[in-house]
């Protein structure tokens, strides 16, 4: 069972929840934007139903509740950044605006950000940027949780799944080309979320703990665990190599054979390039506007939907999400008891329903 809920309403409530358990109003406000804006463009493996483990992060002490970033570097194109285990939506919020006003005055910025915790979806980063006109490129790795992805050609997990965000900004109200995706075969939460449903992987995503195949993404929570494989095979693999050092040991962070630990939280380490495309060709736009009415153009296969570019779905879906998500009944109902645990009565547990207005 689902609901419909006001999204300033679930804003406000996933925000208060944050800031019952000790977080800062504004460090609680950037982590509530950032699921809510999630489920809004239709990701919920990194929307609003990661609030209890980040809830379960805070009372183990796996996050430091009001850390902030701090500048390390800040020379010419250069900006380095240590988040102190702080909430990584907030710190990396910060980052990125600091990244966007530097690229705007001299082009281009080198942005790293060391020590986060959780970065959340690397696509709102670059949403961020392309909102701004600029074009964006940036990877994040993770550790401080057990490896999750198999090498290819491996039976056991010695890697995780290492995010990559492209995004290219377009004038004139058209929606910016936006890339984002797990360099494994899905995303730990994508996985979690279908295991709860229980929905089947396609083949070649997962091995079993004992290094079978394995279409079940309940493989990956058992104990021994199992593993997810690289997209791609080798290709694949060899991008998350390039993450694990870019993000991981130039951000002046740890790689995930440093920093792994059993029941730990995920930690996140970035690397990200930000560019005004304007600066470098007073045609970036209309070359950029051209070659994408170019592949829209392209004949479909026979049967098959028109095809778009990466950026168009998310688009749509965030334009019908403008007022209300959709959330479980089940996260709400977790809502209301830790609400009433610290003392309120939200009033909502015959009254869901009027959250929608």
């Amino acid at each position: 069972m689902s609901l419909q809920i006001a999204l300033e309403k679930a804003r406000w409530l996933t925000a208060g929840l944050l800031e019952l358990n000790g977080c800062d109003a504004d460090i609680a406000q950037d982590v509530a934007e950032h699921m809510i804006e999630a489920e809004r463009y239709g990701f919920p493996s990194h929307g609003v139903t990661l609030l209890p483990k980040y809830l379960e992060n805070i009372a183990r002490g796996d996050v430091t509740v009001n850390a902030r970033p701090e500048v390390l570097v800040s020379e010419d194109h250069l900006l380095c950044f240590h988040a102190h285990n702080g909430f990584g939506q907030h710190a990396a919020k910060v980052a990125i605006n600091a990244a966007i006003e530097r690229a705007k005055a001299k082009g281009f910025c080198l942005l790293t950000l060391r020590h986060a915790h959780h970065l959340g979806r690397m696509g709102h980063f670059g949403q961020m940027a392309s909102d701004k006109g600029l074009v964006m490129l940036a990877m994040s790795n993770v550790t401080g949780r057990p490896a999750l992805v198999a090498p290819w050609g491996g039976a056991e997990a010695r890697m995780t799944t290492n995010p990559f965000c492209f995004a290219w900004p377009f004038k004139g109200g058209r929606p910016a080309m936006l890339v984002d995706f797990a360099t494994s075969s899905m995303a730990l939460n994508k996985a979690r979320v279908m295991s709860v449903e229980g929905k089947q992987a396609a083949p070649g995503q997962l091995i079993d703990a004992d290094g079978y195949p394995s279409v079940d993404p309940g493989v990956l929570f058992t104990s021994p665990a199992g593993a997810l494989l690289p997209f791609g095979e080798h290709k694949g693999f060899g991008l998350s190599l390039m993450i694990e050092m870019m993000a991981g040991i130039l951000s002046g962070g740890d790689t995930i054979a440093e920093d792994h630990q059993a029941g730990g939280s995920a930690h996140n380490h970035l690397f990200a390039l930000l560019i005004d495309p304007d600066k470098f060709s007073d045609r970036a736009d209309e070359k950029g506007r051209f070659f994408a009415d170019y592949l829209l153009a392209t004949r479909p296969q026979s049967g098959g939907r028109p095809v778009i570019y990466p950026g168009i779905p998310e688009a749509a879906t965030g334009a019908r999400n403008e007022k209300t998500i959709t959330i479980p009944a089940s996260f709400w109902s977790w809502v209301v008891e830790r609400y009433a645990g610290k003392g309120i009565d939200l009033g909502l547990n015959n009254q869901l329903s009027a959250l929608a207005s």
